[in-house]
């Protein structure tokens, strides 16, 4: 029998070597580490599919933008802020990389403004993407190619591999609990956004995912409780703010 270690090496390998075939054949489009899609494209659908805590209008085109009903972001990101921020830290080094993100959380948490957190939260999702293997981090950009070209079962096999490959990778558990959401698997998403969230209190995007699908299934008091854990890191996403404010109503019976 196949150990599982070297099993999951090989399927990584396989999955890597598709993926840069497809990539060379331009079936994929790339993402180039000065710019290309934005880290994290993968993410943007399950919050979009969820603008007022309730599902799209039929035939209606989800909004664009980072956070759910935010305005779109440029097509330039803000790489010098967020390259200020991160400096020439060694985010590979998993020591090293859990004291930045610390760092950031605490001051995403104090930001006075949205336009002062933007650089912050643009330098916390780009440490999440920074796993310290790059087979990994190139299995993981192929992932938002994947979602963007609608090829949802692939995106799965390539993340069942990283996750196997790097278990304590939170955002990868995020975006397969995304990934399972956008193929009606309930169950499979609430599962792997609360291993994200395990792996990594602080994640407000796994926090915010999933309280926009534990109120969908009707928990809205965990929906709430989930909404205020991310808005405690990240005041500024405004789709939670504006379920947190709803729910406390619903659930506390208390005005706003």
């Amino acid at each position: 029998m196949i150990d599982r270690p070297y099993r999951t090496a090989a399927l990584a390998a396989l999955l890597l070597s598709f993926c840069l075939a497809l990539s060379a054949a331009g079936s994929l489009p790339a993402r180039a580490a000065d710019g290309g899609l934005e880290p994290g494209v993968g993410d943007a659908p399950p919050s979009d599919m969820f603008p007022d805590g309730g599902a799209p209008e039929e035939g209606g085109q989800p909004p664009s933008g980072k956070d759910l009903t935010g305005p779109p972001p440029s097509s330039t990101p803000n790489k010098q802020d967020r390259s200020d921020i991160l400096g020439n830290v060694p985010l590979g080094d998993p020591a090293v990389r859990a004291e930045m993100l610390k760092e950031l959380y605490t001051r995403l948490s104090g930001a006075r403004s949205a336009k002062d957190a933007e650089p912050i939260a643009e330098a916390i999702e780009e440490t999440w993407r920074r796993s310290g293997s790059d087979t990994v981090d190139l299995l993981m950009s192929r992932v938002d190619a994947f979602v963007l070209a609608s090829d949802l079962d692939l995106a799965t096999q390539v993340l069942d591999a990283v996750t196997e490959l790097d278990p304590d990778n939170a955002e990868a558990w995020h975006q397969r609990g995304i990934v399972h959401l956008m193929q009606n698997d309930t169950a499979g998403a609430l599962s792997d956004l609360r291993r994200a969230i395990a792996i990594d209190a602080n994640h407000y995007k796994a926090l915010r995912d999933l309280g926009a699908v534990l109120q969908q299934t009707g928990d809205r008091r965990g929906a709430l409780d989930a909404y205020r854990k991310a808005l405690a890191v990240n005041p500024f996403l405004e789709q939670a703010r504006r379920a947190e404010e709803q729910l406390s109503h619903d659930v506390e019976g208390r005005d706003i």
